[in-house]
């Protein structure tokens, strides 16, 4: 740090973004993902301007914000996941891109524009915290704003974050519109319309519209005044009324078919996959639709024309039939919670569940988060084996994109359950599951790839644990090396009848946030050839498998010894000085004899022919040098240098080193 750096502390709101599933968008589309990206952001930064904040950093797809005011920043992230939600709408479920906000109030200090601190750290972690699409924020900003923003707010209570030595009691803005049905519970109501916020409706309908438009590039819109749209009278279920449509500013578009047009397709003898294919090249909508392929249909074509009642209608009718086929109930469930937020998906999945086929029980196990989805998924597994598609979700809840990483047993599960999707793959079995193939070709892609980076892994062994021993002349130490970090480390050698914990060393290991676990253990020196076996506590606290080790004390005192003499050749021979000047030291030599078969000597010019004498190697006490041994060498002064060569007890036979007398 420079001495003329000024600080500069203040209290601060600070607002934290990030793209959520950024790494998959750029792999499977890098040049669209990064269109996206930079069209997203220009409105997502004009937003913060007209709210009075300052991006102050910026990395990838990160942002950092600063507001002087919890409330200002509040209602900027409101109307940014508004215009996003509405923008994403036009995009394939795979293709949008949807940020990730945690908002914090607190101490920051400022250093040459960057802001430093804990309100800068908690902000990062409750974006970590929060879901695609939504906000979290902390109970400060909370208390802050919540009469102030016409939003309903969940209750997260406190959570484990990262790096952090406290928990933090954080809140979640339940995003979307909220339509009353047969499903839902009614909402908490809203008491200040979106205008309130000082962004109208129509400047985010039209800031959505530019940012559908996507490569037609950013366009700095003007607030659209204007009536406030209709209330929507809600019909009695199933029928749902139509949400009422947004005036958009003309653009030129291709002749859209009448809503009620009938598809001149025929779907006889086809399969259900071909008879969607069928109907979505001819276009149109299909009049009094009746079997999954034509309310599928409908329901993407109202979905793509903003029309989101008539898609959810026609959503809900196809999942009364109880068909086995995911894709169209995970757009379902995609919709609902852009209006509802994840709690109203839950809510309507668990209705759907209840005899409607094993797709809606799946999908509404999705809705669930962190250990509760995954125990909820693998007994789904378990109790349906040939649904596979549950084992693609599986392996990417275990996958790379974890929040807080992946661990090596992580990588097992996401392996062992890409291998039995990709099986199912080869046998035919996953077209009955998706109406849509391109969808499920989509998943294969992404399996085969995780696949092969998974398997990658386990065949080069990154996974093992490594272990070597340093002897001193009381004990044999053992220092292990584990490829991962570990909240606890486990060791059992000999008659020992349970395993032992290594214990903890008074520092803490920043990838766990748990004190570290210490890697080294001891033996007595008179220990004879045994196994060692080692296991550990992932950063998760699940065991890992057990790795037996083979400790044979000769061996191990060979091999680190000759470890020690590749690694300090400088010291093989030593030209004494002063008084000691016509002497020529190998005391290093002799010290880690055990390691040695031979040695061979020239002074001067010579060639190494000459043999050097060494004591026999004594395993009790390896590093002393006998009484009756002079680890030296006369020579005159005419001897201007010398060379060694070593021939170790393993047969590898080192260079010539050579030595010059100072």
């Amino acid at each position: 740090m420079r001495s003329d750096t000024v600080l500069k502390r203040k209290i601060t709101a600070i607002m934290a973004a990030d793209v959520a599933e950024y790494t998959r968008l750029i792999s499977e589309d890098e040049e669209g993902a990064l269109r996206r990206l930079e069209t997203y952001r220009k409105v997502f930064d004009d937003f913060v301007k007209r709210a009075g904040g300052r991006i102050f950093n910026t990395a990838g797809d990160g942002v950092m914000c600063e507001f002087s005011s919890a409330v200002e920043a509040t209602r900027c992230a409101i109307d940014i996941q508004e215009s996003l939600r509405t923008a994403n709408m036009a995009l394939p479920t795979d293709r949008q891109m949807h940020f990730r906000i945690g908002i914090s109030i607190g101490d920051v200090v400022e250093r040459d524009g960057d802001l430093l601190g804990d309100g800068v750290n908690i902000a990062a972690r409750l974006q970590a915290l929060a879901e695609p699409g939504s906000i979290c924020v902390s109970r400060h900003v909370h208390e802050a704003v919540m009469n102030k923003v016409s939003v309903p707010f969940r209750d997260l209570g406190n959570r484990e974050v990262k790096n952090l030595p406290h928990p933090v009691h954080a809140y979640q803005i339940e995003m979307g519109p909220r339509e009353k049905s047969a499903h839902q519970t009614p909402p908490r109501p809203l008491t200040q319309p979106v205008e309130a916020r000082g962004i109208s409706a129509g400047w985010i309908a039209a800031a959505a519209i530019a940012l559908a438009a996507g490569a037609g590039g950013y366009v700095l819109l003007q607030r659209q005044e204007g009536p406030r749209p209709p209330v929507v009278v809600k019909s009695d279920p199933p029928k749902l009324a139509e949400a009422p449509k947004t005036v958009e500013p003309p653009k030129v578009t291709e002749p859209e078919k009448p809503p009620q047009q009938q598809s001149v397709v025929v779907t006889e003898n086809l399969t259900p996959a071909q008879a969607f294919e069928k109907l979505a090249k001819s276009g149109g909508i299909v009049k009094d639709a009746k079997s999954a392929p034509e309310l599928y249909h409908n329901a993407r074509s109202f979905e793509q024309r903003g029309e989101s009642a008539a898609a959810r209608r026609d959503y809900l009718a196809l999942a009364a039939l109880g068909t086995d086929h995911v894709d169209p109930l995970m757009r379902l469930a995609a919709l609902i919670r852009t209006q509802d937020g994840r709690a109203g998906a839950r809510e309507v999945f668990a209705d759907l569940a209840q005899g409607k086929g094993r797709a809606a029980a799946l999908v509404q196990i999705l809705q669930f988060d962190g250990a509760e989805k995954q125990s909820r998924l693998q007994a789904f597994a378990e109790a349906n084996p040939d649904f596979a598609p549950v084992h693609a979700l599986i392996a990417q809840e275990f996958g790379e994109d974890r929040q807080n990483g992946q661990t090596i047993s992580d990588r097992r599960l996401e392996l062992a359950s890409l291998k039995r999707f990709l099986a199912a793959e080869k046998d035919g079995k996953l077209v009955p599951f998706f109406l849509d193939q391109s969808v499920l070709a989509q998943w294969i892609d992404r399996a085969q790839k995780r696949e092969r980076a998974a398997s990658e892994f386990f065949a080069t062994r990154r996974d093992r644990i490594g272990l070597s021993f340093m002897r001193s002349n009381q004990s044999w130490m053992g220092t292990i090396s584990l490829p991962e970090a570990a909240s606890a480390i486990e060791y059992k050698f000999g008659d020992m009848p349970d395993f032992k914990t290594t214990g903890t060393l008074a520092m803490l290991d920043q990838r766990t946030g748990k004190p570290m676990a210490n890697p080294s253990f001891e033996m007595p020196s008179t220990q004879g050839p045994t196994e060692v076996s080692l296991r550990y506590l992932d950063a998760n606290g699940i065991r890992s498998a057990v790795s037996t080790e083979t400790f044979d004390p000769r061996d191990a005192l060979t091999a680190m010894q000759r470890q020690i003499l590749n690694q300090t050749a400088s010291s093989w021979f030593q030209f004494g000085k002063d008084h000691n000047a016509g002497f020529l030291y190998y005391t290093h030599i002799v010290s880690y004899r055990c390691a040695i078969k031979k040695v061979e000597y020239g002074l001067g010019n010579e060639q190494p022919l000459q043999e050097l004498r060494l004591p026999p190697c004594d395993e009790r006490d390896p590093y002393a040098i006998p009484r009756d041994v002079n680890p030296y060498l006369r020579v005159g002064p005419d001897v201007s240098g010398a060379s060694m060569r070593i021939t170790f007890t393993n047969g590898d036979i080192s260079d010539v080193k050579s030595y010059q007398r100072p």
